[in-house]
């Protein structure tokens, strides 16, 4: 369920993409400070949103370095450091650990076995650091993996029990925000759980995994209500805060970027379909 939290990149301004991409930069330094190369390797744009998203609302002390790295050895690039990149960084590698997990029960991945493996250290060092947000991850993983095991029909049960998962990376401190921001990031939750059942719809239906979509007897296309429904209690949180810092960037986020993998998705499925009405008309002509 990586990538779906991420910027529309075509409708920010230059200094829009270079601020997001200064704290994209900053979490993959941050990642490899503190878990080194295998930390590095979990960077996304999911995680990003987490640190600007936090970042807008406690306004900590950013540190601004410019210099090289592994990916880009020739250009300088800008990249900014507080505690909120510190805490992104550690439930970064806490997601990505346990997402290897579940490659490897799912699939048997070696692979992702062995990268866990690689992130179990950092993930022990977040667990002692943050119990809280971990103990609530595992708990969450475990009631989601019995879900799936079972085949709730229900598309509630799996989304809120993701949407619980992601409410708590949403609460670096218990202060007074706790409560809109568990309420945001559970609805962000379950809007991704959902928009990623929709876009698997068809890869599941032939392995005949597990996805409420089909259990539900809909089309992907026909999720787009439901699922504006689900990001509106997000949006509504996101309203209630008082975010000012990089305001316009959250929201391209929020009610744009959000959407780019779900709209793509079906205008890919939209094209096969009219593709193969096409060559059925032109084989029975």
């Amino acid at each position: 369920m990586f990538g779906y939290v991420q910027a529309n990149l075509a409708d920010l301004s230059d200094e829009e993409k270079r601020r997001y991409r200064a704290f994209y930069c900053g979490l993959c330094h941050a990642l490899k400070k503190r878990h080194g190369l295998p930390g590095r390797m979990a960077l996304s744009f999911d995680m990003t949103f987490l640190a600007l998203f936090l970042s807008s609302l406690y306004e900590p002390e950013e540190v601004s370095s410019v210099s090289r790295c592994v990916t880009h050895p020739v250009k300088h690039h800008t990249w900014i450091h507080s505690p909120v990149m510190d805490y992104a960084a550690d439930m970064t590698v806490a997601l990505m650990y346990h997402k290897c997990r579940d490659d490897w029960q799912d699939d048997k991945n070696m692979i992702a076995k062995g990268y866990a493996a690689l992130l179990k250290k950092g993930y022990m060092k977040a667990a002692a650091e943050y119990p809280r947000q971990i103990t609530c991850m595992e708990e969450s993983l475990k009631e989601l993996s019995a879900i799936e095991e079972r085949r709730d029909p229900s598309p509630d049960a799996a989304a809120n029990c993701f949407g619980r998962l992601m409410g708590s990376l949403f609460l670096m401190k218990n202060d007074y925000w706790h409560q809109a921001l568990r309420t945001f990031g559970e609805g962000l939750g379950r809007f991704v759980y959902m928009s990623d059942a929709a876009c698997d719809y068809d890869k599941d239906m032939k392995k005949g995994s597990y996805n409420p979509v089909i259990l539900m007897e809909k089309q992907p296309e026909d999720m787009r209500e439901m699922l504006m429904h689900l990001l509106g209690g997000a949006s509504a949180a996101f309203e209630a805060l008082p975010l000012v810092q990089d305001d316009h960037l959250l929201r391209n986020i929020l009610y744009s970027g959000v959407w780019q993998h779900y709209n793509a998705a079906m205008s890919k499925r939209q094209q096969g379909a009219t593709t193969q009405t096409e060559g059925g008309g032109g084989n029975g002509g």
